[in-house]
């Protein structure tokens, strides 16, 4: 991490946002390991839950029993692939579609309060949300498109993303992905996320819900049996890139999240290692979504020609909303194209031996060149 200060950033991290119960849950699966290096983020962290308790408990009285007679009389749309493959410009896209609903970082980080103080969630968030991501410059305003992961993380401990913050029991949170050999936690889960799914649908009157979460990826079936009609698009790319990206990606968020000190030889093979159990996983069971129910999606032609792709996703999937949407967002794309500036990722020769060495076949499947290293 060198002599960098953002051990000083305070105001973003996510553990503000969960129950108060829930941090003691991680924070007991953690033994409770906060580096004194972090203590001022940890700090204001609890200091924000404690302030949310009573509003959270509002938010339940209020809304529980309503959440729990919501109907999704629609199966969601799903966005799913790799982390760093387009997802969230695509799902930024999706949301000009304002006859669906999405998850924005309001519901994202303050999922128990938002609907019942939702002037003091906009301001509070406001006042803790960066202008840009860190790792890629992508605009993060309250109403923008996050993941439910986030969502779950803030109250259950099965959160993928409560690993940035305690990235020393990074492999305990990786579990949280298959649930492999985790029946009961499945179940616990499940019960979760189709609960999530049902708020989210209330907060959103009723409306069929685009939801881009890379996890979903190891959870098709699972999914399917809680939304059998549910429709998928597919993101994937060219893996040297991505895996470039995905380290710059945890780096950096690591740095703004963590209550933890890491090892960034270890969380390089974490990315390897997980990258191989998405695409196991999803192959393994992408033949259970019924053809005319998923798109594929490839990052390098999405990035030249989205609008050409966007109207090929909304006519296979047979989704209402594009003739009436689809002027925002080619007003959007356009936008991208003249404003936003990609980040660069080095293709160095630790990076193509790595992706060589775990990724080859995949890299191979999806129809990429081989590179090869330049030194010996």
């Amino acid at each position: 991490m060198g002599n960098d200060k953002t051990w000083l950033i305070v105001h973003e991290e996510p553990l503000a946002g969960y129950t108060l119960g829930n941090i003691i849950r991680v924070l007991w699966d953690n033994k409770f390991k906060v580096y004194p290096k972090y203590w001022l983020r940890f700090l204001y962290a609890m200091g924000l839950a404690m302030v949310m308790f009573p509003l959270s408990i509002v938010q339940k009285i209020r809304f529980h029993r309503k959440i729990k007679r919501t109907e999704i009389k629609e199966d969601p749309i799903f966005i799913i692939g790799h982390y760093r493959t387009g997802t969230t410009y695509l799902m930024t896209l999706m949301a000009y579609d304002k006859s669906k609903g999405y998850v924005s970082n309001i519901e994202g980080y303050a999922t128990l309060i938002y609907l019942a103080f939702p002037k003091f969630t906009n301001w509070i968030m406001s006042a803790s949300l960066p202008d840009v991501r860190p790792m890629d410059n992508v605009i993060m305003g309250v109403e923008e498109p996050t993941e439910e992961e986030y969502c779950i993380g803030t109250f259950t401990r099965y959160g993928y993303y409560t690993g940035f913050i305690f990235p020393r029991n990074f492999d305990l949170y990786s579990k949280f992905l298959t649930f492999e050999g985790m029946p009961k936690h499945m179940k616990k889960w499940k019960k979760a996320y189709y609960y999530l799914v049902q708020m989210l649908t209330f907060g959103h009157k009723g409306k069929q819900l685009f939801l881009k979460n890379p996890a979903s990826s190891y959870r098709i079936p699972q999914i399917l049996e809680m939304f059998p009609n549910a429709k998928f698009i597919h993101t994937y790319r060219n893996p040297y890139k991505v895996y470039s990206s995905t380290v710059k990606f945890f780096d950096e968020v690591f740095a703004i999240y963590t209550l933890q000190t890491w090892d960034k030889e270890k969380m390089k093979q974490d990315i390897l290692k997980n990258y191989k159990l998405l695409y196991e996983y999803q192959e393994k069971d992408l033949h259970l979504i019924p053809k005319d129910r998923i798109v594929h999606v490839k990052y390098e032609d999405f990035i030249q020609e989205p609008m050409v792709h966007m109207e090929r996703i909304y006519k296979d999937l047979n989704l209402r909303g594009w003739e009436d949407h689809k002027e925002d967002m080619r007003q959007y794309a356009e936008s991208q194209k003249r404003d936003f500036k990609p980040g660069k990722h080095n293709t160095d020769d630790d990076v193509i031996r790595r992706v060589n060495d775990h990724w080859d076949e995949y890299r191979e499947k999806y129809g990429y060149e081989k590179l090869e290293p330049k030194g010996k």
